[in-house]
């Protein structure tokens, strides 16, 4: 009867030490999102699209990617603002008869506004960076 040894650290080591084929193709696919992230992200300035980061790293035995921003306007974009958003109601101005703002060079003011709908780009950068490959939501 034949039989073989099992090298499970040279095993380990093959599929998720930081030169594995696992660990390349996760980093990639991850990447891939990143870019995705910064392509689809609605931009003014370009400041949010710039504040993608990026991960890879062995969590319970599974290579996980991750990408994300810790701007908050990447929040308000997704989820939206106001009666779009989560707490479903108009906005008010806190310590202010009025709310102001420029935009295009003009000036604005308004006692409330609806607030602005979501554009949910990062659910879609997701799914153009890891295309035909299953994924696992992170939430």
């Amino acid at each position: 009867m034949a039989g073989f040894t099992w090298n499970e650290t040279g095993l380990n080591l093959v599929l998720y030490g930081t030169e594995g084929p696992v660990v390349r193709f996760v980093e990639r696919l991850t990447e891939q999102s990143k870019q995705a992230c910064e392509a689809l992200c609605p931009k003014r300035s370009g400041r949010t699209s710039r504040s993608f980061q990026s991960e890879v790293e062995i969590v319970d035995g599974m290579v996980v990617g991750r990408v994300w921003s810790d701007d908050p306007v990447v929040k308000w974009l997704e989820e939206g603002t106001g009666i779009y958003g989560p707490r479903r109601q108009r906005i008010y101005p806190r310590r202010a008869r009025v709310l102001h703002w420029y935009d295009g060079g003009e000036e604005f003011f308004a006692a409330s506004i609806k607030g602005m709908r979501p554009q949910p780009f990062m659910k879609r950068a997701l799914q153009i960076g890891v295309a035909p490959y299953p994924v696992k939501d992170g939430r």
